[in-house]
């Protein structure tokens, strides 16, 4: 009897730990957010390389984001898991940040969502410049 409770006890405990609740993003973050990518140099063995700007594009859902460069059509995230996402502030001085995992990648995309203004801004990754994106009204 004893191990049985134990069983039950130990199955009980590893499933609410192994269990994770689904983060989801506001709906007033949802929607889709355009921008440009400004144009950065990379230095790479002594020479210096530069990149031009490129359209950004990035669509923003419940539980899923998206990243797609679109000259040319590259997404490095496609539909991606949210892992993170912390509240700062209050009122409508709110912001949200928000930290995206992409298939196949260790590295996360860091996204900062500022209510009040509507821009979504994300963080690059070395050696690219942070990117403001604002949301479209459109529907596509």
């Amino acid at each position: 009897m004893k191990r049985l409770v134990f069983l039950v006890f130990y199955f009980v405990l590893s499933q609410s730990i192994v269990a994770q609740s689904t983060t989801m993003v506001p709906k007033k973050m949802c929607g889709t957010y355009l921008g440009i990518q400004p144009a950065y140099l990379v230095l790479q063995h002594n020479q210096s390389i530069q990149i031009d700007s490129v359209k950004m594009e990035i669509e923003v859902s419940r539980n899923e984001i998206s990243i797609c460069y679109k000259i040319p059509e590259f997404c490095p995230v496609l539909n991606g898991r949210i892992a993170v996402i912390n509240k700062l502030g209050k009122g409508r001085r709110k912001t949200w940040t928000v930290q995206v995992t992409s298939t196949n990648s260790m590295i996360f995309e860091e996204l900062v969502f500022n209510q009040k203004r509507k821009v979504l801004t994300r963080k690059g990754v070395f050696p690219q410049p942070d990117t403001q994106l604002i949301k479209s009204r459109k529907k596509q």
